[in-house]
């Protein structure tokens, strides 16, 4: 895992949800854990106030 910032996202794998809350309206999940980040995320993910994100990052293991 690795925090990137959102701007330079797309592409990578979410590690986690992102909740989205609009008073009165909705309450939930806005992007789910595994989400793959889209160019179209990027504007949603600043609106609900992600400037960073923890993205996987892809490990070799060569002691196995």
């Amino acid at each position: 895992m690795k925090k990137i910032k959102t701007t330079d996202a797309v592409g990578h794998v979410l590690c986690h949800d992102i909740t989205q809350i609009l008073p009165g309206e909705f309450k939930g999940r806005a992007f789910k854990k595994g989400h793959i980040v889209k160019e179209e995320d990027i504007q949603v993910l600043l609106s609900l106030g992600k400037d960073n994100l923890y993205v996987w990052e892809k490990t070799v293991n060569n002691s196995l």
